[in-house]
């Protein structure tokens, strides 16, 4: 990725190390005309603050904590990334970065754990979907928007950091080490009665390419069928979701995104080539599935070219850009919902499975499930 970037289109959660992006030209913002009054207000704030705080700040760290908060007050998702930042995210599309491989929503007084990603610290030490994180390092979460949180998790390789969490009433502490984590998106094996099974663990840039390299060689090998497993799955770029659902579909809507502007409305179709060769299929969810996972499983759900089977999902139908501010900081904006062939939104809905399946905390028993729904279609 070449910077400066421009807008970059994601549909992924808000969280560290895991966000995929795809470099947009930029247009100049019309200069607003702002009310008079408003900016009095804010000029007579800033100087209160500036000179009474008990903590002196200066100017410079001021209007960065201004800027933090005009994002954080419009919606979960958007957030304004300082140089630190936007480095992370721009590693993080290569799939290989530093960290404990957790993604997070900040909610209320606390952080939800929406997933954390497979074979990571945070999952290896126990974190789990739904975990309510509280303190970092002894640092309460509530309020901190993502760059104070990103600010606080991240470090050097090897070094330790320890996260409060709140389960279901029970409060855990989790202490795990920072770790170079280099997590290919897609994995598969051949299983019982030639089941070729598909795990993409997240979206990255080139997780369509080696999705369908793999299918190749399940199909080599025999495969008659499709387990797609896409629990615990955050998201990422839009783009890649529409092309790993492309390789289920030869026919039909996608997805479809509405926009504040005329040229955020897009429309994506499917084209005829068919990697999966019309194979029948089933596709796991969870509550850990969102974003660009809900795109995949919600366009062969409505395109009946598959089943699903698990929990009902996240439910996340917003679309963010990243826009630089320069050649260091950005802005992670919500400018579009995206929605379903039938025409759904799926915010703070989910989709819900056509076969309901437990999730249990290791997962083998929802996966022998899924097998025996699949088989029961050949």
């Amino acid at each position: 990725m070449k910077h400066p970037f421009g807008i970059i289109l994601l549909a992924s959660l808000l969280g560290f190390g895991n966000t995929n992006w795809q470099a947009v030209a930029a247009e100049p913002a019309p200069a607003p005309n702002v009310p008079l009054e408003a900016l009095q207000d804010f000029v007579t704030v800033y100087e209160r603050v500036r000179t009474e705080h008990v903590d002196p700040h200066t100017d410079e760290e001021l209007l960065k904590l201004a800027l933090q908060g005009l994002m954080l007050k419009l919606d979960p998702y958007s957030v304004f990334l300082d140089a630190a930042a936007t480095q992370a995210l721009a590693e993080a599309t290569t799939g290989s970065y530093v960290g404990i491989g957790l993604e997070i929503e900040p909610a209320g007084h606390h952080i939800l754990v929406i997933t954390p990603i497979d074979g990571s610290p945070a999952q290896q030490a126990g974190v789990q979907p739904g975990d309510w994180v509280t303190h970092i390092d002894q640092h309460s979460v509530k309020g901190l928007d993502h760059t104070a949180i990103s600010n606080l998790i991240s470090g050097p390789k090897g070094s330790e950091v320890t996260l409060k969490i709140l389960r279901q009433g029970q409060e855990l502490k989790f202490t795990m080490q920072r770790a170079q984590i280099d997590m290919p998106s897609v994995r598969s094996e051949l299983m019982a009665d030639q089941i070729g099974y598909l795990r993409i663990s997240q979206f990255q840039e080139r997780t369509a390419i080696e999705l369908v390299r793999h299918m190749q060689n399940l199909r080599q090998n025999g495969a008659q069928a499709w387990l797609l497993d896409l629990r615990n799955n955050p998201g990422g770029l839009i783009t890649t979701g529409v092309a790993v659902a492309d390789a289920f579909l030869h026919q039909g809507t996608i997805v479809s995104t509405r926009a504040r502007h005329e040229y955020g409305n897009m429309v994506y179709e499917a084209d005829a080539t068919d990697p999966s060769k019309k194979l029948p299929t089933l596709v796991l969810i969870n509550r850990g599935s969102a974003s660009a996972a809900e795109i995949v499983a919600a366009a062969l759900q409505e395109n009946r070219r598959a089943k699903l089977a698990g929990q009902t999902s996240f439910g996340k139908g917003s679309v963010q850009s990243v826009i630089s501010l320069d050649e260091q900081r950005s802005i992670k904006l919500t400018t579009a919902y995206y929605y379903t062939p039938a025409g759904n939104n799926l915010n703070n809905n989910g989709i819900v499975p056509d076969h309901k399946l437990s999730d249990t905390k290791t997962g083998e028993d929802t996966l022998q499930k899924a097998i025996a729904l699949l088989q029961n279609q050949l």
